[in-house]
């Protein structure tokens, strides 16, 4: 039996919401396949991206940032993210150079430093300064003491402008066992149809919103049909937790819903390589984040 020529395996993104984790992937891959937003919690999925070369392949998993809430939605999504370690074979541990470390950032390394797996520690947005490098690298040194240390190396990147990304992806190869891939060559993300069809919606209404109202906005794709060669007829409902956000989203004379449903329908065209027709429902759903049933409905519980 001949030995396996290429190394494959999984390498986890954590960090706190905002860090660059969505760009840095996309970047990677050379495609979109995370939803990028300024507005924190962007990612609800954790969303695996696959990069092949002729060295393996390397299975990115994209994780919701720690994100620390009373709010039933947040709290699982921070804590998904933290489960999403357990399947790593490298953890990238992504900070944003640009903002001092915070509770968030206590909270990942009281629980990495007891990882047995390789930590590469990406400092992000070098292109931004590099202010609070030494807070980030003491913080971790703190906090590990003298226990064994699993950080291998720290690497500063800029995820938005693409630097430091090879050195990152030469990095995780060296900690990955020779295997064979885990997706076929031709994959790039394993995140089902309308779970990315929602999210991009979800990114568009992000663009337009106040702050207050995209954490209290969830899409679902109630239906994906083929009508006819070449055009995707897609029925998807947004949804809010009051009627004053209801009214917000939809826009005066529906100008918000008519430019989010248009900018979404041109990026999926794109991604999909058909004609889409694309049709958009407000509903108003009370307190939907704390109900268990809903979350499983959006694809939040697998």
């Amino acid at each position: 039996m001949s030995k396996v020529k290429t190394k494959a395996g999984f390498a986890v993104l954590v960090g706190r919401p905002n860090v660059g984790k969505s760009t840095f992937l996309n970047n990677v891959l050379g495609k979109k396949v995370s939803i990028i937003s300024k507005v924190p919690q962007t990612t609800r999925f954790s969303i695996r991206g696959i990069f092949n070369d002729p060295r393996g392949q390397i299975v990115f998993v994209d994780t919701p940032g720690i994100y620390l809430s009373n709010k039933h939605l947040m709290k699982f999504l921070s804590s998904r993210s933290f489960s999403a370690k357990d399947e790593a074979d490298v953890v990238l541990y992504m900070v944003d150079l640009t903002r001092r470390p915070g509770r968030e950032e206590e909270e990942v390394l009281s629980q990495l430093w007891e990882l047995k797996k390789p930590v590469i520690m990406l400092l992000n947005k070098r292109d931004l300064g590099q202010k609070y490098a030494d807070d980030y690298i003491s913080l971790w040194k703190n906090t590990v003491g003298t226990n064994a240390d699993p950080l291998k190396y720290f690497i500063p990147i800029s995820a938005l402008e693409s630097v430091g990304l090879d050195e990152v992806l030469t990095t995780v190869f060296e900690h990955l066992a020779p295997s064979e891939p885990f997706y076929p060559p031709d994959v790039s993300s394993d995140l089902p149809d309308k779970l990315f069809i929602s999210d991009v919606i979800r990114e568009k209404i992000f663009t337009h919103m106040k702050k207050e109202v995209p954490h209290s906005v969830a899409v679902k794709v109630d239906n994906i049909e083929e009508r006819e060669r070449a055009v995707l007829f897609i029925q998807a409902t947004i949804i809010v937790e009051r009627e004053s956000q209801k009214a917000i989203v939809i826009g005066k004379k529906a100008n918000i819903l008519k430019e989010v449903g248009q900018e979404a329908r041109l990026e999926l065209e794109k991604v999909f390589e058909k004609r889409i027709y694309l049709e958009l429902w407000v509903k108003v759903q009370k307190d939907w984040q704390k109900k268990m049933e809903t979350l499983r409905e959006l694809g939040y519980i697998l």
